[in-house]
């Protein structure tokens, strides 16, 4: 059995953590949460009804941005590139995207679409959808000409995806932080914190560049709490990572805490506490290492949950939630499976495999001999040639 990580640090190596499972865990919390809100009932999932501050899509959402953090933090300091950064962060994101977009567009659109096909497919509306700057920068689905309009709460397609422009924006700060050093020592990944959460905090409306302060008393898409502070949590992790121990007694006692003083006014800080060193913890223990898929299938659930349960409610509105899910359950894995085999690895061994080769030919033109000066006992060797 691969030995317990004593720190954090010592989970960021391949193969001695379970952070592709924490983030399966966290994509299926997302997608039970979504069932009680697609299929318009007014029955709430357990962990809202346990906790009264949060559900089950919440904190997968927040488990997301905490991984994010720690990791996207990591893959730049191990790569020190710009370029390289931008081109594996690009990999990994867009190429799912493209994919689900077509799926979308070719293939949930013509189903269930109440427009006949030549007024669907000579729509601008449905061709807009095309336009992936938009849907990785800015918050909307994908809207698709007279699909799923019966249905207020879900017109768009993976509404969801509000979130994944915030990553985009989160992944472009890690770059700035990295570019200036903030992300090699620990101090220094306080002060790359602070500034996110300036930066977070503060809001600029263009182009009257109007400056104000983020209203926090309004949720985010409907969310406990805007889910950026648990990016910036994961950057403070990465620089703290060698400090870090991690314990599942000590996971136990903060949850333990959390049950005793539930009912006070700091339960919420109490629960957040507890919620962010347990997935820490759940990252890292041994115990929970044969249970890691080998293969990261979370952002394709993320990417098509949202999309098969519309289908399901579209075709069958009162199912029960649960139900719902489960009807749901093997298409959404078939999607992600599909996505990640021959649409995410393809494109990421691509890009890896290109970075490799370009740096190799690099490498080779520095470390290549110089070529010594012509004599003129070699042209009188070479020359004639004949």
């Amino acid at each position: 059995m691969t030995p317990h990580p004593q720190t954090l640090s010592g989970a960021l190596a391949r193969d001695a953590n379970n952070f592709d499972l924490v983030r399966l865990i966290a994509a299926c919390a997302v997608v039970y949460c979504n069932a009680f809100v697609i299929q318009q009932t007014d029955a709430g999932d357990g962990i809202t009804a346990a906790l009264g501050f949060g559900g089950a899509g919440y904190l997968g959402v927040y488990a997301f941005f905490l991984m994010s953090g720690l990791l996207v933090s990591a893959s730049f300091e191990r790569q020190r590139s710009v370029p390289r950064f931008v081109a594996q962060r690009l990999a990994r994101l867009l190429p799912a995207v493209v994919g689900a977009s077509l799926v979308a567009i070719f293939v949930v659109g013509p189903i269930f679409t109440t427009l006949a096909l030549h007024d669907y497919f000579t729509s601008g509306a449905t061709w807009r959808n095309l336009d992936y700057f938009s849907t990785l920068v800015m918050k909307r689905g994908w809207t698709l000409p007279g699909v799923f309009e019966h249905n207020r709460f879900v017109r768009d397609i993976c509404a969801p995806l509000w979130t994944l422009p915030l990553q985009v924006y989160c992944y472009v700060l890690v770059l700035f932080m990295g570019m200036f050093g903030l992300l090699s020592t620990r101090w220094r990944s306080v002060i790359a914190v602070l500034i996110a959460a300036a930066v977070f905090t503060v809001r600029v409306r263009l182009p009257d560049l109007q400056i104000g302060w983020r209203d926090f008393s309004g949720n985010a898409g409907g969310y406990a709490f805007f889910p950026e502070p648990f990016f910036f949590l994961g950057m403070l992790l990465y620089g703290w990572r060698e400090r870090i121990n991690l314990s599942g007694l000590t996971a136990c006692g903060l949850l333990l805490v959390f049950l005793v003083f539930r009912d006070t006014a700091g339960a919420q800080a109490l629960f957040y506490i507890a919620f962010v060193y347990g997935l820490m913890w759940m990252s890292v223990t041994p115990m929970l290492r044969g249970w890691v898929p080998r293969h990261d299938y979370s952002y394709a659930i993320y990417l098509y949950g949202f999309m098969v349960q519309q289908c399901v409610a579209a075709l069958a509105p009162r199912m029960p939630p649960m139900l719902s899910i489960v009807v749901s359950a093997p298409f959404i894995f078939a999607l992600a499976a599909f996505s990640s085999r021959w649409v995410e690895r393809p494109v990421m061994s691509w890009c890896r495999g290109r970075i490799a080769r370009i740096e190799a030919r690099q490498h080779e033109r520095m470390n290549a001999p110089e070529a010594s000066p012509m004599r003129a006992a070699d042209l009188a060797v070479r020359w004639p040639p004949l």
